[in-house]
């Protein structure tokens, strides 16, 4: 992206995105769409960031609100009860988009490529809880479980919007509940 784009018009355009992603899923989402959402030219959008996927990927990476590397209580259960109220408090944020652009995900590998390069540092910093948890000695190693953190997460924030119902998303409590009930068992903390 060059930076001729102003940064509100930017944040603009990837708010625009999230939104008509979450309402209409990204198959149904179109850089038209987002054009006219926000006054904006195709052209100038396509000039911006290439096409559709990477528009989206932007959006939903730049709005998620999760930052789990800015995450380090000291200890690995207050670590993973952060994580989980980062992850509870931006759900109802997060889990609509994610859910609009999974299908689309399954085929078409260059979305899905895309938005799982954005997640890598999410999923290094996720394991990074556990090594630290190591390196203090609360571990004796990093456990099996500990390459399955992001999929147990996932699992526990998705889940209710996809057996609940549209707009059910796990509270703090919740996921707190869940870090002692099935997270910090899976590692070996007991």
């Amino acid at each position: 992206m060059t930076s001729r784009f102003p940064a509100d018009r930017r944040r603009e355009v990837l708010a625009a995105a999230r939104r008509l992603v979450a309402e209409r899923g990204f198959e149904e989402t179109t850089v038209e769409a987002i054009a006219a959402a926000t006054r904006t030219s195709k052209a100038t959008l396509y000039r911006q960031w290439g096409d559709k996927a990477s528009l989206v990927v932007d959006a939903v990476s730049a709005g998620s609100g999760i930052a789990i590397g800015t995450i380090d209580t000291g200890t690995l259960p207050g670590d993973l009860h952060a994580v989980a109220d980062m992850l509870a408090e931006r759900a109802s944020v997060n889990v609509p988009l994610v859910l609009g652009i999974a299908r689309a995900g399954q085929d078409d590998p260059a979305l899905l490529g895309a938005l799982s390069a954005r997640l890598l540092p999410e999923v290094a910093a996720l394991r990074a809880v556990v090594v630290r948890a190591v390196g203090r000695g609360e571990l004796v190693a990093e456990p099996p479980a500990a390459r399955w953190l992001q999929h147990l997460f996932a699992g526990a924030v998705l889940t209710p919007s996809l057996t609940g119902g549209p707009g059910r998303v796990p509270g703090a409590a919740d996921l707190r509940d869940y870090v002692d009930a099935v997270v910090l068992p899976a590692l070996g903390v007991r």
